[in-house]
């Protein structure tokens, strides 16, 4: 485990590599959410299990998907709150990582309730996202180059590392995952499901039983761009499908529409998206060159 301090923009924080990979070919060639979800965690930060950051003004984040503590703009609460109550839920009371977890925020006051809510256990509010990001990565997301408050948060990094790369939260962090791709904007998704493949949502999908390669590959892009911006992926997806386009044109135009686009950085970000679909091994080395290829 190394901790190390990183910059970006305004912020400055600690990031630990995890050392445990989901293998892709774990993954079932057939069930395209599977599929879907390993090509997110892949985009996201190389399929580890373990690995966390806290450099972005978020305060930490942490999973597949990398679950955020707050979000930096809104100072709104994030999703790993509610992440860390589903492995609540699935780990026994004994498990030393988060027996380690619950006395650190038990030691700042915080505790999740029922629902996945970070709350103070003398007053029972809710915590609020510029206390997240003082106790996590103080100081206002700054961390210092060294000091009490780097100390600290390499602390919380240590905790939530060690809690993240314990194989007793794999499956409920891929579960987990799944779950998030099937809620993120469902209405605009599952048209695309009802429409080429005749189902409600993604989870239905089976390649070579109701959905076709080129739309199995072009979803599973998608999928993985809109955990990064679900509103701009939104836009795309519904702009596409408004074209009125076959199965295998629809799938063309979606990839396009996504690869060549100048939001932040997704021309980037598509090369990675392709290169980890690529060399998965998951998808037929053959679709690339029409569905998603290397230059458009």
């Amino acid at each position: 485990m190394t901790a190390r301090r990183v910059t970006y923009k305004s912020w400055a924080g600690i990031t630990i590599r995890g050392n445990t990979k989901w293998q892709a070919s774990s993954v079932k060639k057939e069930n395209h959410l599977d599929k879907a979800t390993w090509l997110t965690a892949a985009v996201e930060g190389g399929s580890m299990f373990g690995t966390v950051q806290g450099y972005d003004g978020c305060g930490m984040s942490a999973g597949l998907e990398h679950c955020i503590g707050l979000l930096p703009r809104s100072m709104e609460p994030g999703s790993l709150w509610g992440l860390l109550l589903k492995i609540d839920e699935s780990l026994p009371e004994t498990n030393p990582n988060w027996v380690a977890m619950k006395a650190a925020m038990d030691k700042v006051n915080w505790y999740l309730d029922t629902k996945g809510v970070l709350r103070n256990k003398v007053t029972g509010a809710a915590v609020g996202g510029q206390e997240i990001r003082n106790v996590l990565s103080p100081v206002n997301g700054v961390v210092p180059e060294t000091g009490p408050d780097f100390d600290k948060a390499v602390r919380w990094a240590e905790l939530f590392n060690r809690l993240f790369e314990d194989s007793a939260t794999f499956p409920c962090q891929i579960r987990e995952t799944k779950n998030g791709l099937l809620k993120s904007h469902k209405d605009i998704e599952n048209q695309v499901y009802a429409r080429y493949c005749k189902l409600e949502s993604a989870s239905a999908a089976v390649l070579g039983t109701n959905i076709s390669a080129e739309l199995d590959l072009a979803m599973c892009v998608y999928h993985s761009f809109s955990v990064n911006a679900p509103s701009k992926a939104r836009s795309v997806l519904t702009e596409v499908l408004g074209r009125g386009l076959g199965s295998l044109d629809f799938s063309k135009a979606l990839v396009k529409a996504l690869g060549t686009n100048t939001y932040a950085n997704w021309q980037d970000r598509y090369v990675r998206t392709r290169q980890q679909a690529h060399d998965s091994g998951l998808f037929d080395a053959g679709l690339f060159a029409s569905i998603a290829p290397s230059h458009f």
